[in-house]
């Protein structure tokens, strides 16, 4: 049987549509909101008479989220108190904020615990913990009645050292590690369960100068299950009992530590961070209730201590930066280059933080690497991220920017730029953009290198001489 010859060619009919979704430009569903503000202020406004890049806190969000935690908590454990992390944002402002609100200090430094009372802050509403402290600074906390969490065992010894100089008994509270997190927080502390935190509780119940008073626990960072919480609370309170039990201490404040997860999404995980990070009242619930269960096991009702940092300055904070180039890489992908670079948001290596449009003129959108100015290629702000086309001069607003991004800043090839805080009144400097002379200034030139080319050096004669 004959095939039957195919029908002739005939070239498609192409017709626009019109309306609805289909009408958009290619990619538009994926568009991201401007922000044309930060804390109420115009951005263009901002970056005109501060510069840019520049990093805005939010006074207000930062008292709303303190009032929120505290609340929170207070509303499960009354007798529940804020030790604000300084090494958070040591911005002085950021915790002359949170002090005002009613925060005592979290420290881990000498530095630390002195800008705590170079704010007035007084000694007896300072936790001093972390893994090494020097001997001046254990004898300036015991003498103003800090909280001392000890680490280990070397510590344990030199401080009772420290407390026979000094002639008087002095309290202590113990840290500990265990098991309710992987990997575990094994770097810290005294652990539970090979019996190490009950060991050195029994050693300080039998100084002379020593005395223990509270137990303190870290679980880790960004930890979003409030059940971690939990279940170290309730170890926590095992072991205080126990303590009590067999000791003569009297434990009279629990310390849950902090690690509270932020809307920040960390690389390389399926869900937005927002989607999986619990709120302020599911941590609260999870630390508290075991306290709840708990009341009448223990010789006093403790006071809670918690001591956040992400979770009540993240969010507060903004930095605005500007586009100075657009280049094509090597794919299909461009890079929009930035003045801000990873020198002054280190957070970029381990969050994809949010970064949006200050003003959207209708182009399409594109597929974007965020990169900054630094001459490294590392200098990564974000490997991608869709925005409508972007061009010269374009402001940028990176969200979420308040944790760590200050006190892990540093100087390198460019200066740290202006922090500003913006408020209903206006908005105030709190710490001004770096200059050649700040940074070069603990220099010294060695005299045998002062010489007729170095002698315009604002450096001359500041070497030793011979």
């Amino acid at each position: 049987m004959a095939e039957e010859a195919p029908p002739p060619y005939a070239s498609p009919e192409l017709y626009g549509l019109t309306g609805g979704p289909l009408g958009r430009p290619p990619g538009d569903e994926r568009r991201t909101e401007t922000a044309p503000t930060v804390a109420g202020h115009p951005v263009e406004a901002l970056v005109e008479r501060f510069g840019s890049p520049l990093y805005v806190l939010d006074e207000a969000a930062l008292r709303g989220a303190y009032r929120r935690l505290i609340g929170a908590f207070r509303e499960g454990w009354e007798n529940t108190f804020i030790g604000a992390s300084v090494k958070t944002n040591y911005l002085s402002a950021v915790i002359a904020i949170l002090r005002a609100e009613g925060a005592y200090g979290e420290v881990v430094s000498g530095f630390e615990y002195r800008l705590c009372r170079d704010l007035g802050i007084p000694g007896d509403q300072i936790l001093f913990n972390g893994p090494w402290k020097t001997d001046d600074d254990l004898r300036q906390a015991f003498a103003e009645g800090a909280t001392v969490n000890l680490d280990g065992d070397d510590e344990l010894a030199r401080v009772e050292r420290i407390a026979a100089e000094i002639g008087r008994e002095v309290t202590v509270g113990l840290r500990i590690n265990m098991q309710v997190n992987y990997p575990p927080w094994d770097k810290f502390g005294f652990k539970l369960e090979d019996g190490h935190a009950l060991d050195a509780a029994r050693l300080i119940d039998k100084s002379e100068h020593l005395r223990l008073n509270g137990l303190h626990l870290h679980v880790g960072t960004y930890i979003p299950d409030p059940g971690l919480y939990g279940r170290g609370m309730e170890a926590l309170i095992g072991l205080a009992t126990r303590i009590e039990r067999e000791t003569d201490a009297r434990i009279e404040q629990l310390d849950i530590g902090g690690g509270y997860a932020t809307r920040n999404t960390l690389h390389d995980t399926m869900l937005p961070g927002e989607a999986i990070c619990a709120t302020p009242e599911e941590y609260a619930a999870a630390i508290t209730g075991p306290l709840q269960r708990a009341v009448g096991q223990l010789s006093c009702k403790p006071r809670l201590f918690i001591e956040p940092g992400r979770i009540l300055v993240d969010e507060a904070a903004s930095m605005i930066t500007t586009v100075r180039a657009v280049k094509r890489m090597a794919g299909a992908q461009k890079a929009a280059l930035v003045d801000c670079g990873v020198h002054i948001m280190p957070t970029a290596w381990w969050y994809d933080h949010e970064i949006r449009p200050v003003v959207d003129r209708g182009a399409p959108v594109e597929d974007y690497r965020i990169v900054g100015p630094l001459c490294m290629q590392i200098d990564v702000l974000r490997k991608s991220v869709v925005l409508p086309a972007l061009r010269e001069g374009d402001l940028l607003v990176i969200q979420d920017v308040g944790a760590y991004n200050f006190s892990q800043s540093m100087q390198f090839i460019y200066m740290r730029p202006n922090y500003v805080m913006a408020h209903e009144g206006g908005v105030d400097l709190i710490r001004e953009r770096e200059t050649d002379e700040y940074v070069r200034g603990p220099e010294r030139l060695p005299a045998r290198l002062e010489n007729e080319e170095t002698a315009g050096s604002f450096l001359w004669g500041r070497g030793e001489r011979d």
